[in-house]
């Protein structure tokens, strides 16, 4: 269980996204793809920090410049927090003026780590309605990488010691967690966790969870959600009308199939749901590194976008669901394919759902949003709202009382909250 890394041999990738990966060079591998002669699945999710240059973009008083793979949330009281990680160190600032500037940074592991984060493994943040802020981040530990988590109930002034979050933390690693905030305010988290592997020629991971209380800590033993899951694929999560926790990954299916899947915890400690939603036959020995998204509006409606390069279709695809997640719409592309789009994210408040998502064209990255006014039934032209021609992170979009932003760092210009509204 203490193994770095699992290597597996490249095979059966299509030749068509093989020419489209060396045709658009560096970029289109480090987003999609971690490949050579052999493919190291746990390394590839686990790289450390890409700094950002000192001086850019609200980080110029960072110890090391600030980092590129940075998230955010907005509190209930409308400011937004932002957790950033650092080759050793791990901060959070906060911002009263939608992003243009923020508060001196605050230092939540005193002792130095190795901070291990990526676009898909990266830092999570999220404030509940009591004013709590957690926070959790990957680092070296006895394993080659686990999950910290740590609280501030002073409104973010200090925050707890960081502890490990899987209770098996020592013997198997974790990584890759996802925090989420239920209907209630309960907090929970999920993450990728290796405690159950035994045959490490075979790839996929199992996904456990627990809940946080800001005042107590953990709330309860991690409990196993499911297995097969893709190694390096994030993990999206949301919460339906009946207040379960609802989650959007990809899975390895049989033959080597890496398609998404949809889980759903039941009341009463009963078997969480898992049933297939895609069917894009992907069939890859590698390593996407490439997470879907999911947003459930207060219809009931299940929105989901997701990323795949299989048979029957190629490039990020939309749809929506009314029964549940039983059956979906037609799924939708979106974005141009030979602009190489990818890493959609989601969100749906009522009729209103927006979605996200970069390009890149072979010189510039840009960020692209698309909205429609009636749940996804029909959709306004895509308009790109930034762009820039240096590494830049994920696209991610937030909410508050004041509208929608998509939240977006970059190695040149620094972060950024772009008003959608």
């Amino acid at each position: 269980m203490k193994k770095t890394a699992v290597i597996h041999s490249v095979e059966n990738i299509h030749n068509k996204f093989f020419n489209r990966l060396f045709q658009h060079g560096g970029q289109l591998l480090k987003r999609t793809l971690c490949t050579g002669t052999v493919l190291i699945l746990i390394a590839c999710s686990h790289q450390n920090q890409v700094h950002l240059s000192t001086g850019t973009t609200n980080y110029n008083h960072y110890p090391d410049g600030g980092g590129l793979f940075v998230s955010a949330a907005f509190a209930p009281d409308g400011r937004l927090w932002r957790i950033v990680p650092e080759k050793h160190h791990v901060y959070v600032d906060v911002s009263s003026d939608l992003g243009k500037t923020f508060s001196p940074p605050v230092l939540i592991n005193n002792e130095s780590q190795q901070i291990k984060v990526s676009g898909e493994n990266r830092p999570g943040i999220v404030i509940d309605r009591s004013g709590h802020i957690y926070a959790i981040y990957a680092a070296e530990s006895t394993q080659p990488v686990a999950i910290f988590y740590s609280v501030s109930k002073d409104n973010g002034l200090s925050f707890s010691a960081p502890m490990p979050l899987s209770d098996k933390a020592a013997d198997a690693n974790t990584f890759q967690g996802r925090l989420g905030v239920d209907r209630e305010g309960k907090v929970y988290v999920f993450w990728h966790d290796e405690r159950n592997r035994t045959d490490w020629r075979q790839s996929g991971n199992a996904i456990y969870y627990t809940s946080i209380d800001g005042n107590s800590g953990l709330s309860a033993p991690a409990q196993k959600l499911s297995d097969t899951l893709c190694d390096c694929c994030r993990i999206a999560t949301a919460f339906d009308k009946d207040n379960q926790a609802v989650l959007f990954t990809r899975f390895i299916y049989p033959v080597g199939i890496r398609d998404h899947g949809m889980l759903r915890t039941q009341a009463g400690g009963k078997e969480p749901l898992t049933w297939r939603v895609t069917f894009d036959e992907w069939i890859i020995e590698g390593c996407p590194e490439h997470g879907p998204a999911i947003a459930i509006s207060n219809d009931d409606r299940y929105h989901i976008a997701w990323f795949t390069q299989g048979k029957v279709r190629q490039g990020l695809f939309y749809a929506y669901s009314d029964d549940e997640g039983q059956h979906f719409s037609k799924p939708l592309a979106f974005g141009e394919l030979k602009n190489l789009p990818s890493h959609p994210d989601i969100l749906a408040q009522g009729k209103h759902v927006t979605l996200t998502w970069t390009a890149f064209d072979g010189k510039q990255t840009q960020l692209y949003v698309m909205q429609s006014n009636d749940g996804g039934e029909t959709w306004l032209p895509p308009k790109s709202i930034a762009k820039f021609n240096a590494d830049a992170d994920f696209p991610f979009l937030l909410s508050n009382s004041q509208g929608v932003f998509a939240s977006w760092n970059s190695r040149t210009e620094g972060y950024q909250l772009i008003p959608l509204n």
